[in-house]
């Protein structure tokens, strides 16, 4: 199995391709530093599995994976993140993720999603798994009606706007999408939040998911 390792810390970088080269089927194949650098990596080689970051800085890895499904990139993918807020779990499995393992959990889970995913499998931490079940997010995904009127209540610029969040785009991707300062995309975002109610900018792109509108 060819593994890119994406994480912007040096050391966590370090740490997991150690974990994994203890696996005589895992190849390490690449590493990167961030979003970008991930995407460049699968767009010039094969990789069968992908491990991304949430947070990185530039391009995110959930805004990585969004943009590798619209190029239509191959390789599977599962997040390796200290950040276990659902929202970020509901972005993943949106986007399509084949796991999501948090780096306080087990090693052996690691090895675990690495092998799930590369088979056609998924692998999710229990952890991540019980909080889901908890919090109750699998049932979200079917509030479509809702999503729908709150996507309703936004003006036609700001319909743009939340599309194209919902695609994963950044601030600067949108403004040149839409011929608009990124300063004016700020103040969308901003009037979008309001209306829709959303914490944050993954609960924006849900909202646009959930509609059918990205």
């Amino acid at each position: 199995m060819r593994v890119l390792v994406a994480d912007d810390e040096p050391l966590v970088r370090a740490g997991i391709v150690g974990l994994l080269v203890t696996d005589p089927g895992i190849e390490v194949v690449a590493q990167a530093g961030d979003g970008q650098q991930a995407l460049d990596v699968l767009r010039s080689r094969r990789v069968d599995v992908a491990l991304l970051d949430v947070r990185m800085p530039g391009t995110s890895g959930l805004e990585a994976l969004a943009q590798a499904r619209r190029e239509g990139l191959g390789g599977r993918y599962v997040f390796v993140t200290t950040f276990g807020e659902d929202e970020y779990v509901s972005q993943a499995i949106v986007l399509g993720a084949d796991g999501f393992v948090l780096k306080a959990g087990s090693p052996r889970e690691l090895l675990m999603a690495v092998h799930a995913a590369a088979s056609g499998g998924a692998f999710f931490s229990p952890a991540v798994v019980r909080r889901v079940l908890e919090e109750g997010q699998l049932a979200g995904f079917g509030q479509a009606q809702q999503a729908r009127t709150l996507f309703d209540r936004l003006t036609a610029r700001e319909q743009d706007v939340i599309r194209l969040v919902g695609r994963g785009c950044s601030n600067a991707e949108i403004a040149a999408d839409l011929f608009m300062a990124e300063a004016t995309v700020k103040t969308h975002m901003t009037s979008i939040l309001r209306a829709t109610g959303a914490r944050n900018r993954v609960e924006v792109a849900l909202v646009a998911v959930r509609a059918g509108q990205a």
